[in-house]
């Protein structure tokens, strides 16, 4: 099965698509990529344990996070920058899709 890179924008609050995740991503290998205020996930525990349960990695833009000068709650959410954003949407993953 193609692995699967969820591209994720809105805030958990706002957020209600985690059962097409598991549908469209089963059996795949999957990740969540947080830009926005979809890291917000990450200081949220409930919320960014619902999201590790549906996706085998998650990873963060860390200027977006640190726009909103939070506390780090998740610290198994890698933070990456915006270089290895693009390597993961173009190389590591084989589709992307925007939710």
């Amino acid at each position: 099965m193609r692995s699967k890179l969820f591209i994720l924008l809105k805030s958990p609050h706002d957020f209600d698509s985690l059962d097409l995740m598991v549908s469209i991503g089963e059996g795949a290998p999957t990740a969540a990529l947080l830009f926005e205020d979809a890291v917000l996930f990450a200081a949220n525990e409930k919320k960014g344990l619902e999201l590790l349960s549906v996706v085998n990695q998650v990873y963060m833009i860390k200027d977006d996070w640190e726009a909103r000068g939070l506390p780090l709650v998740m610290t198994s959410f890698k933070m990456i920058d915006y270089p290895e954003a693009v390597d993961l949407i173009m190389e590591k993953y084989e589709q992307t899709i925007t939710l």
